[in-house]
């Protein structure tokens, strides 16, 4: 006989409100303002009075925290800062004895990530007794940041680590602060 499998599902974040807080006693916070401990069901009253919600925000401090606010909004502000895009870091690397057209192709792999909006790790990678050559790789790096240096700022200069050269660049802003701007004042 096989055995039934049990179904794994998302565990949801789930906040309770009015009702549907059972506890005897709750640390209630009103516009940031600490009201003190008291009973659920006068804490609840207080938050009817006042035509909002009793959201418990953290429940496992003890007593629970609980705090008067539209319910709603709390939620839609909870999702929303779920939903954030934050800029990714991509990362771009070669050895130090990389060909010219080579590094053409990685400087312009490098541009498309830039005008994409992300920021870019450059490594520049060793092997084992490669690492007494490590000034080849700077310059490398630097002859890469040259091909770059209209669309590119360093945001971390080139350094050693480990077995690597890295630098990390970003997208240079206009001294107008728009970069788009400027090159429409330019034509």
């Amino acid at each position: 006989m096989a055995k039934a499998k049990k179904k794994f599902e998302k565990k949801q974040d789930f906040v309770r409100c009015n009702d549907r807080i059972r506890i005897f006693e709750v640390l209630l916070i009103h516009e940031g303002e600490n009201l003190g401990v008291m009973k659920t069901r006068d804490a609840l009253a207080k938050a009817v009075s006042l035509d909002l919600d009793l959201v418990e925000v953290s429940p496992n401090a003890h007593p629970p925290v609980c705090q008067i606010m539209d319910y709603g909004k709390f939620i839609f502000e909870k999702n929303k800062k779920k939903k954030q895009h934050f800029a990714k870091d991509k990362e771009v690397s070669f050895r130090y004895v990389i060909d010219d057209n080579d590094l053409t192709t990685k400087a312009n792999q490098i541009r498309k990530f830039i005008e994409k909006g992300h920021k870019v790790k450059v490594v520049v990678k060793f092997k084992a007794r490669e690492k007494a050559h490590k000034d080849k790789g700077f310059a490398a790096l630097e002859k890469l940041i040259i091909m770059l240096e209209d669309i590119v700022s360093v945001e971390k200069p080139p350094g050693f680590e480990g077995h690597t050269v890295t630098a990390r660049l970003n997208k240079k802003e206009s001294k107008d602060g728009n970069p788009k701007e400027k090159a429409k004042k330019d034509s």
